[in-house]
C-alpha cells in the first residue's frame, strides 16, 4: 500500500510542473530520436550499398583496376594507365577458370547532341561481352557486335536518362547522335541500372565499342578496369592470385615493389564495405550519444531545481514519518517516468523521421530493432541516473531545517 502511494505521488509530482516536465522530455526525446535515426540509417545505408555492389559485383567476379586502385573521389579513375588489352586477353587465355570478361574505359563529362537537344553524359567503352558480363538488358534494338568493335564502328547504345534528355518519347534506334561533335548511330537502348557502388549514375551513360573509344575518341592504349567472371567460385581466390602473379611478371615488378594494379574479389569488397560501415556506425551514434548525455545533464539540473523548490514539502513529509528511502524512491520515479515516456516518444518520432528521410534519399526503409531496444534501455538508465543525485539530496534534508 505504501509503495503504491509512493508511485502515485511520484507520477503526480512529475506532471505537476508541466513546463519543466516538457523541457526534460524534449532533452531526452531529441537524443533518443537522433540515436534511432542514425543507427537505422547506418543499417539502411549498408543494405543499399550491398544491393548496389551485388548488381555490379556478383559472387563469381574478379575486378582488376589499372593504377593500383588509386581512385579519384566518387569515380574509379585510374591515375596511371598500365592495363593493356593484350594483358587482359592473355590472362583470359591462360587461366582456365575464367569464363568471360569485359574491359572498360570510362570518359566523363562528354557533350552529347541529338534532335537539337544536348546534355552532358559519361561514355563507357566496353566490349560486346559487356551485355553478358554486366547483365545488360537491351530493351530496343540490339547491342553492338565483335565485328563492329574490331572495325571501330561509330555505333552507340544509350541508357534511359540519355534517351529521355535527347529523344523524349521518340524511338532513338537508327537516329544519329553526336558525342563531342563525332557522329554515332544509335543501335539500341538498355534498361535502367541505377547508381554503381561509386555513386556514378549508370543511366546517364552512352555505351560504344571499346576499340572505338580507344582509337577514335580518346586515343588511349590502356583500359581503366576489367571484370572477369570465373567458372568455379570456390577457386576465386586462387584465380585472383594467378592474375596478380601474371600481371606482376608482365609489368616487371620486383618483390620489393608494390603492385601497379589492384585485384578485387568479393571477399575484399565485403571487407571494404564492412570497414566503411564500421566507421559510419561508430562515429555518428557517438554524436547521438553526446546529445543524449547532454539531455541527461538537463534532467539532473531541472530535478535539482525541483528539490530546492520543494524543500518545505520534503521536510513536512519526513516530519510526519516518511523515511529517506521513500523520498529517494519518489524522486527516482519522477525522473524515470519522464525519461522513459520521453524515450518511447523519441523512438516513435525517430521512426517517423526515418520514413521521411529514407523516402527523400531514396533509401530502403530499415529499422534497427536492436537500436530501438537499446534506446528503451538507455532512456530508463538515464532516468535512474538523472534522478539519483537529486533523490539523494532530497533524502538527506533535515526536517527541522527544511521547515524553517
Amino acid at each position: 500500500m505504501l509503495k503504491a502511494r509512493i508511485l502515485k505521488s511520484g507520477f503526480r509530482a512529475a506532471w505537476t510542473h508541466k513546463v519543466r516536465a516538457i523541457f526534460m522530455m524534449l532533452s531526452i526525446m531529441i537524443g533518443i530520436a537522433s540515436l534511432t535515426v542514425v543507427i537505422s540509417l547506418g543499417k539502411g545505408t549498408e543494405e543499399k550499398i550491398m544491393t548496389q555492389v551485388q548488381k555490379f559485383f556478383s559472387s563469381n567476379t574478379i575486378m582488376v583496376v589499372s593504377g593500383g586502385g588509386r581512385v579519384a573521389p566518387n569515380r574509379p579513375v585510374a591515375i596511371t594507365g598500365n592495363l593493356k588489352i593484350a594483358d587482359v586477353e592473355e590472362i583470359a587465355e591462360q587461366i582456365g577458370n575464367i569464363l568471360m570478361w569485359d574491359a572498360v574505359q570510362h570518359l566523363s563529362g562528354k557533350e552529347a547532341q541529338a534532335n537539337g537537344n544536348n546534355t552532358l553524359v559519361d561514355i563507357s567503352g566496353q566490349t560486346p561481352a559487356a551485355e553478358g558480363v554486366f547483365n545488360l538488358a537491351v530493351t530496343e534494338g540490339r547491342f553492338y557486335s565483335e565485328k563492329e568493335n574490331r572495325n571501330l564502328a561509330r555505333v552507340a547504345v544509350i541508357t534511359p536518362h540519355v534517351r529521355e534528355k535527347l529523344f523524349g518519347n521518340e524511338n532513338p534506334v537508327g537516329q544519329m547522335i553526336k558525342i563531342d561533335n563525332v557522329p554515332f548511330q544509335v543501335i539500341g537502348t538498355i534498361g535502367p541500372r541505377g547508381l554503381d557502388p561509386h555513386g556514378t549514375d549508370k543511366d546517364n551513360e552512352i555505351l560504344i565499342p571499346l576499340n572505338t573509344v580507344m582509337r577514335r575518341v580518346a586515343n588511349l592504349e590502356y583500359v581503366m578496369f576489367v571484370k572477369y567472371l570465373v567458372r568455379d567460385e570456390q577457386r576465386i581466390n586462387e584465380t585472383a592470385e594467378q592474375i596478380k602473379s601474371m600481371l606482376r611478371e608482365k609489368h616487371s615488378i620486383n618483390a620489393t615493389e608494390e603492385d601497379d594494379f589492384m585485384v578485387i574479389t568479393p571477399v575484399r569488397v565485403k571487407e571494404l564495405i564492412a570497414n566503411a560501415s564500421k566507421t559510419f556506425n561508430l562515429y555518428l551514434p557517438l554524436l547521438a550519444f553526446v546529445s543524449l548525455f547532454v539531455g541527461g545533464i538537463v534532467v539532473i539540473n531541472l530535478m535539482l531545481i525541483s528539490v530546492s523548490e520543494r524543500t518545505k514539502e520534503i521536510g513536512l513529509r519526513k516530519a510526519v514519518g516518511a523515511q529517506s528511502k521513500d523520498i529517494t524512491m519518489q524522486f527516482l520515479i519522477e525522473a524515470a517516468s519522464i525519461t522513459i515516456i520521453s524515450g518511447l516518444t523519441g523512438i516513435v518520432v525517430g521512426i517517423l523521421l526515418l520514413t521521411q528521410i529514407t523516402k527523400f534519399m531514396n533509401m530502403p526503409f530499415s529499422i534497427s530493432w536492436g537500436a530501438v531496444f537499446m534506446c528503451s534501455i538507455i532512456s530508463a538508465v538515464v532516468g535512474i541516473a538523472a534522478g539519483y543525485f537529486p533523490a539523494k539530496k532530497a533524502a538527506g534534508l533535515i526536517p527541522v531545517e527544511s521547515l524553517r
